[in-house]
């Protein structure tokens, strides 16, 4: 998606009072900016409030986390190189082809998140802390931790321990992995160790929380299965964090983290849910279906060939069928037939079809499937952490530190991963119990039989992932589930990072690190916790 559509979109959609008030008294902090001291001084202002509550930072900074980083390009460009979307344009799309420029990051570098969802998580842990608000201290640690974590794991090393100083550094250094992935983990732990305390005075948060209404526990359930993630990231890695180190070390930990998250199944999904209506629509929905924007971003035909050929009932869910949307947007006329799986996994049949990635024309909306409504009305939910992928962190886990093999653990985590993922989109509306129950079956047998368990497991967990952000970090470090390289693209491989943005080469240039190549090219080198190709 271009630097000009994006900022279209965040000027003109969503919740535009709102993202306001995300940015009162937060100062301007770009990672590398040379003219930070200029950008202070002007922005200090008298008249205005420089301190706000961490209770009134709340709304807006889960909408900015939610809108700018979950649900927009941190997932919209890896998941057109995990191939569950395409570009559905002539030419196959720049991204679609891997020509992903250095402009292209320069909104998701600066102001999604070094100004956005970083420093916001910051100023709201900074304020708990103030406040003796120790819970919202929690909540702030646990949005900044998760930013982190998405930017390092996209762009490799990252400034870190010199970032934020305006006042001291404007030329910032890169930390490598380790250190970022380090702060990671502890400020996760610290994140719990606040929402455990007791406030000074009470705090009603049920509706400035936007995520969670104030649940506690599920903040700290959250926090739990983001460290699961960090250290199942890890395990093909050399770098010690969490004071752990080493495949089984980093499995272990992957796996008490997990068996610490989300104890109530799907009732503890980290679920944001958008009102629906004029400037409140789904960011997805803005994106692929409404007709302001654009609608050719849909769902790939490597991903629907993989839900025909495994009989998968999320289907009806994950895709729409063809014809429910075209140039203009949702067909109002449109009527989808009722789910036939006696023939709609058909190779052959067109209710549900794919567009192929990287292919090298455009077909008419109305014969490729969009985005399912589940995920793209315009007042669906954008899931930040799901409980199907604690189980499939677990299931893994488990499998590595068996030796890499399955037994009765691995199987259980594998089987309930599944189920919660069928339970969360709700498939029963479209099939009957005993085609869920013989589809699950199905799947555990071939874990079973599967000549690598690992490529059932990831791909079980990049299915129950849709549209997220982790398909692509566990394709890169796991080179499941088995994807080729798209004809004719500018590199040969799918690409394994984001370039440094041109913002940081323009204004921090010397810092830069040399060994990763400018542009495209640099999609040819492995971030730190990647065994690479």
């Amino acid at each position: 998606m271009n630097n000009t559509l994006t900022m279209r979109i965040l000027s003109q959609k969503l919740f535009s009072t709102v993202l306001a008030v995300a940015f009162i008294g937060l100062a301007i902090t770009f990672a590398g900016c040379d003219n930070l001291t200029d950008f202070k001084e002007i922005n200090d202002n008298p008249n205005d409030p420089t301190d706000v509550p961490s209770t009134q930072q709340l709304a807006a900074a889960t909408t900015q986390f939610t809108y700018e980083v979950v649900a927009n390009e941190p997932v919209r460009t890896p998941t057109l190189w995990t191939q569950q979307l395409a570009a559905n344009v002539q030419g196959g799309g720049n991204i679609d082809v891997y020509q992903y420029r250095e402009v292209d990051g320069n909104n998701l570098w600066e102001a999604f998140l070094y100004t956005g969802s970083i420093r916001n998580g910051r100023n709201i842990a900074d304020a708990g802390l103030e406040e003796e608000n120790f819970q919202n201290a929690g909540i702030g640690m646990v949005i900044e931790a998760y930013s982190w974590m998405i930017l390092t794991d996209l762009f490799g090393d990252v400034p870190f321990t010199e970032a934020f100083l305006p006042d001291e550094n404007l030329s910032p250094s890169y930390d490598e992995q380790e250190v970022v992935y380090q702060y990671i983990i502890d400020r996760l732990g610290e994140a719990r160790e606040n929402l455990a305390k007791t406030n000074l005075g009470t705090t009603d948060n049920s509706t400035a929380d936007l995520l969670f209404g104030g649940d506690v526990d599920k903040w700290t359930s959250l926090a739990w299965a983001l460290e699961a993630r960090a250290h199942i990231h890890l395990t093909e890695s050399d770098i010690t964090a969490g004071g752990v180190s080493g495949r089984d070390g980093h499995a272990q930990a992957a796996l008490d983290a997990a068996q610490n998250a989300f104890p109530n199944g799907n009732a503890d999904n980290a679920e944001f849910t958008f009102p629906g209506g004029a400037n409140a629509e789904n960011p997805w929905f803005q994106y692929t279906i409404q007709d302001v924007w654009i609608v050719s971003q849909q769902v790939s035909a490597n991903y629907i060939d993989l839900l025909k050929t495994n009989e998968d009932p999320r289907l009806p869910v994950q895709a729409r069928q063809t014809g429910a949307v075209d140039a203009d947007g949702p067909v109002g006329s449109f009527v989808p037939t009722a789910f036939d799986p006696t023939e709609d996994f058909a190779a052959a049949d067109s209710t549900y079809r794919g567009h192929e990635n990287g292919a090298d024309q455009s077909q008419n909306i109305d014969v490729v499937s969009s985005i399912g409504s589940f995920y793209s009305d315009d007042d669906a939910s954008v899931f930040w952490f799901n409980y199907a992928e604690v189980k499939f962190i677990e299931a893994e886990a488990q499998y590595i530190l068996n030796g890499d093999a399955v037994n009765g653990d691995v199987e259980a985590a594998y089987q309930e991963g599944i189920e919660a993922s069928l339970e969360q989109l709700g498939v029963i509306s479209f099939v009957n119990q005993t085609f869920i129950d013989d589809f699950v079956q199905d799947r555990v047998d071939a874990l079973n039989n599967a000549t690598d368990p690992l490529e059932e497991i990831i791909t079980e967990k990049y299915i129950a992932n849709f549209i997220n952000i982790e398909p692509y970090n566990d394709l890169r470090r796991t080179d499941y589930p088995d994807l080729q390289p798209v004809a004719d693209g500018v590199i040969d491989n799918i690409p394994l990072r984001l370039p440094y943005p041109v913002s940081e080469y323009q204004t921090n240039g010397e810092k830069v690190p040399d060994d990763v190549p400018r542009g495209p090219q640099g999609g040819t080198v492995p971030v730190d916790w990647d065994p690479g190709l």
